[in-house]
């Protein structure tokens, strides 16, 4: 070997983890350079260290050399999913909890952790001032004074609920009294917050690759509100860095700037015609399931989960094995589907026929609960723009504890700046106002799969009482069709 060779072989070893097997990781290259590489192997009979080896020939790792090849091929010709090679993380900071809601739905490939108001206590002023106050006279100040209202009664909930859980909930016997102290703290620390509105900042991680993020920034730069507009140009710039080419082409959509438009538009019309009374409860109701228009639901959704099984493992056509299955019993048809649960655990997840049982469910419930729903982007969600006529949420501990008439003058408040808003034409300030308490109507449509991972994550030990009984209503309203679908999923968390 000579040393120009060996030069160049330990200039690669610092990108790849090995030089001499099959499979290997490639780092600490910019990551459209990343993209590049991959994207060779479909063009290209070398290798991906061989492409490395091309690449970090030209200068700043062939960064040059990348952004003409995503001219030519992702730009000029459509071929997008040679950015899903570009994994990109993103800080983000100092935003509204009404941001990181859009933010979070705007594409089922990014990767969130979130700042948690279960955990965090914010700070006395950290919150967004929407745009458009300044243009009535004391407004701002008017927000900014609601705001530091409900962040002194959050603080007034969060402190006389724990001296009301220390008195009423007793120390177990297997449990130290500091330990179980932490946990009721935990516990108010939770139902407090119910009292802060949606423009209270927040703090994310943002992971995801250069396509879905590309796809995430048209729709939140066609957003109705300033702030995500503004936030989405400045994730764009800072994701330049990384992937210039790649999120080039990231722009607002007119069509989905212009259907949001006409569909605003018959929305209003409709809503001046009738007048139509909101549930205001807490609700979920199953809209749609596989085998609602049969007489026997279940079995419909047995036949078609077994009947994908088999064509899986069997030689015969799949409509030869459907006509086998409708012969089959109940009972029989019940034992196939329990053999595809044998070993089934808390750790596992179904096998993926699961997914062909469909549902579709609306839920009311509150905005502190919807900020757990929402991550579970396995969910197809049709959303509801935040709103004060579904009424809220009062968490049980604070009626019990006789401190509902805080909780009630934290929502008065932000009901009666929603009206001064509304009236003064800053409609898409109205929003932020409104509580984590106040209820929020959407629509999820999911399968027996997500079911499973939802019913397994939410109705734990550990979880929240909140998101805990909206999932248990959900498995309730879902048992009434199909009872020994959902019964594994609820084992697994008894």
């Amino acid at each position: 070997m000579s040393d120009n060779e060996t030069i160049l072989t330990k200039e690669i070893s610092k990108y790849v983890s090995n030089l001499d097997r099959d499979i290997y990781t490639v780092s600490n290259i910019p990551e459209e350079v990343i993209a590049v590489i991959f994207a060779y192997v479909s063009r290209s009979p070398k290798s991906f260290r061989e492409n490395i080896e091309t690449v970090i020939k030209e200068e700043q790792h062939g960064q040059e050399r990348a952004s003409k090849f995503h001219e030519k091929w992702v730009l000029n010709y459509g071929h997008a999913s040679v950015a899903e090679h570009a994994a990109i993380h993103v800080g983000i900071e100092n935003v509204s909890r009404l941001f990181s809601s859009i933010l979070e739905l705007s594409n089922e490939y990014l990767s969130f952790t979130e700042y948690s108001q279960r955990y965090q206590k914010p700070k006395r002023g950290d919150y967004f001032t929407p745009v458009g106050l300044e243009s009535v006279p004391g407004l701002k100040s008017e927000f900014s004074e609601l705001c530091n209202k409900q962040y002194d009664i959050y603080c007034e909930l969060n402190e006389k609920l724990f001296e009301y859980l220390k008195k009423t909930v007793p120390v177990p016997d297997e449990k130290d009294r500091n330990s179980h102290h932490r946990a009721l703290e935990k516990i108010a620390f939770e139902d407090a917050r119910y009292a802060l509105n949606l423009s209270t900042h927040t703090n994310l991680g943002m992971t995801g690759n250069a396509r879905a993020i590309e796809d995430s920034l048209s729709k939140l730069l066609s957003s109705r509100y300033p702030e995500v507009r503004k936030r989405a140009e400045e994730i764009k710039e800072e994701v330049r860095f990384s992937a210039p080419t790649l999120v080039k082409y990231a722009n607002e959509n007119k069509y989905l700037k212009s259907t949001r438009i006409t569909l605003d538009r018959i929305s209003e019309e409709i809503d001046e015609e009738r007048s139509y009374r909101a549930d205001t409860t807490p609700f979920v109701k199953l809209l749609d399931w596989t085998g609602k228009n049969s007489p026997d639901p279940e079995r419909e959704a047995l036949i078609l989960i077994s009947g994908a099984a088999l064509y899986q493992h069997s030689e015969t056509p799949y409509k030869n094995i459907n006509k086998i299955l409708s012969d089959y019993s109940n009972e029989k048809l019940l034992n196939l589907f329990n053999g595809m649960l044998t070993d089934f655990n808390k750790h596992d997840n179904p096998v993926n026929v699961f997914r062909l049982v469909q549902y579709q469910a609306e839920f009311n419930l509150s905005e502190a609960c919807w900020h757990q729903l929402l991550r579970h982007r396995k969910t197809n969600w049709i959303v509801k723009e935040p709103s004060v006529k579904n009424g809220f949420t009062v968490p049980p501990n604070i009626r019990d504890a006789g401190l509902s008439e805080l909780l009630h003058e934290s929502v008065e408040r932000s009901e009666a700046m929603h009206t001064k808003f509304v009236d003064a034409g800053i409609h898409k300030a109205a929003p932020y106002v409104i509580t984590n308490a106040h209820n929020r109507s959407v629509i999820g449509a999911f399968d027996l799969w997500e079911l499973y991972h939802l019913v397994n994550l939410r109705m734990s030990e550990g979880a929240q009482w909140d998101i805990k009984n909206v999932t248990g209503s959900l498995a309730e309203a879902i048992s009434r069709y199909h009872p020994n679908l959902i019964s594994p999923a609820i084992k697994r968390v008894d």
